[in-house]
C-alpha cells in the first residue's frame, strides 16, 4: 500500500479560492479612468499569481474580481487549466469604454467543466416570503458540474456576495432635504449599510438555497466557495451557513466550513484572509457538503486539509496590494479512498 506521500495523484486533489483584486489587463482601468495597471505592474502581478497557483497546484480553482476574463483565459491555459467558464460579462461604463465598473467571478479547471449556469433567484421562494420578485445579484453566481477521476461529479457554487460597502442614499436624500449634505452622509451611513447588509444576505439565502434544493434533489459532492464579504460565524450570514443546532434528519444536506472539519492538527486559529486598518478577518471561505466529510460513514474522502497562503497580506502595505491581492488564497486537499 502507498503511503500518504507516494498516493496516486489521480486520488488526490486541491481546490482553491482566491480575490484577484482588480484583475483589468491594460489599457483598461476599474472604476475610474485613473484606476488602471501599467505594464509592468501587471506583467508583476501575473508574475505574482503564476508563482501561487504553480505553488498550489490546484486542480480547480474559483477567482473573483475578474474584469478582463479573455486575459485570466489565456493565462490560466498557460498553467494546464484547459477549462474556464463565467456567467456574466464585467460591465463597462456608459461614458468610457475603457473602464470596467462592474467585475465577474470565473472557474479555471484541469478537468472537464460539463455544466455550467448561473444561479437564478427563486422566484417562488421570494414571492412565498413577500420579497422582491425582480432581485438581483450583485455579482451572478456561478453553478457548475466537474467531472474528478475516481470521485465522478462535484458541484462547485463560486459566489462574491455584496461588499459592506454602503448603497450611496444621496441622491434620494437630496431630494428629501435638498443642500443638506449632513442628512445624507447619516442616511447613507445607516440606512446604505442596512441596504448592503440586506443583500448580501439575501445573496446568501438564496445561493443556500439552491445547494440546499440540488442536494435534496440530486446529492452529489457540492462545495461553495468565494468571497463572503463577511465573517460567517459573526455575522447575519451565520443564521443561514454556521446553523449549531443539527436536525438528525436533515445530516445529509449539511454544508461544513472545510476548516472545521480537516485534518490540520497544528492550527486551532482560522488563518486571516484579509487584514483592514490593522484587524484581521476571515471574509474568504470554502464550505463542503458532508460527502467531503471524512466523518461520515461511506464517504470517499478518506482525508481533508485546509490551507491559507497569507503571508502578502501580512507583509505588504494596505496600498502596496495592486501587483498581488488584498485576498489570502486559500484551498482544500483531499484524497478518495480507493473503494
Amino acid at each position: 500500500m502507498p503511503t500518504q506521500k507516494q498516493a496516486d495523484p489521480l486520488k488526490q486533489f486541491k481546490i482553491a479560492t482566491l480575490n484577484l483584486l482588480n484583475y483589468a489587463c491594460p489599457p483598461y482601468s476599474y472604476y475610474q479612468l485613473d484606476e488602471n495597471y501599467s505594464a509592468t505592474q501587471w506583467q508583476t502581478k501575473n508574475a505574482w499569481l503564476k508563482a501561487q497557483l504553480l505553488h498550489i497546484s490546484a486542480d480547480v480553482i474559483a477567482f473573483q474580481e475578474v474584469f478582463s476574463f479573455d486575459a485570466l483565459t489565456e493565462f490560466t491555459a498557460s498553467l494546464g487549466y484547459q477549462h474556464i467558464c463565467k456567467v456574466d460579462d464585467a460591465t463597462k461604463a456608459k461614458n468610457c469604454e475603457f473602464t470596467y465598473i462592474a467585475p465577474v467571478v470565473a472557474l479555471a479547471s484541469k478537468y472537464p467543466i460539463i455544466q455550467v449556469e448561473a444561479v437564478s433567484p427563486d422566484i417562488t421562494l421570494l414571492k412565498h416570503l413577500g420579497l422582491p420578485e425582480d432581485f438581483s445579484f450583485s455579482r451572478k453566481p456561478i453553478k457548475a458540474l466537474i467531472k474528478l477521476p475516481n470521485l465522478g461529479c462535484i458541484r462547485i457554487y463560486v459566489l462574491h456576495l455584496k461588499s459592506k460597502r454602503a448603497t450611496n442614499l444621496t441622491d434620494f436624500a437630496n431630494n428629501k432635504i435638498p443642500e443638506n449634505n449632513f442628512y445624507g452622509e447619516a442616511l447613507t451611513d445607516t440606512v446604505g449599510r442596512f441596504v448592503s447588509q440586506e443583500q448580501r444576505c439575501l445573496e446568501g439565502m438564496l445561493i443556500f438555497h439552491d445547494a440546499l434544493h440540488e442536494q435534496a434533489n440530486n446529492p452529489l459532492p457540492s462545495i461553495i466557495l468565494g468571497d463572503f464579504n463577511d465573517e460567517l460565524h459573526t455575522s447575519a450570514l451565520s443564521v443561514i451557513f454556521d446553523s449549531s443546532e443539527d436536525n438528525p434528519k436533515t445530516t445529509h444536506l449539511n454544508f461544513n466550513d472545510a476548516f472545521n472539519i480537516s485534518s490540520n492538527p497544528d492550527t486551532s486559529e482560522k488563518p486571516f484572509t484579509l487584514f483592514y486598518e490593522g484587524n484581521g478577518k476571515v471574509l474568504d471561505y470554502i464550505l463542503v457538503s458532508n460527502e467531503f466529510n471524512p466523518a461520515i460513514k461511506d464517504c470517499k474522502i478518506n482525508e481533508l486539509s485546509y490551507h491559507t497562503l497569507n503571508q502578502h497580506i501580512q507583509t505588504t502595505p494596505l496600498d502596496k496590494h495592486k501587483t498581488n491581492s488584498d485576498h489570502a488564497f486559500i484551498y482544500i486537499q483531499f484524497s478518495v479512498n480507493d473503494g
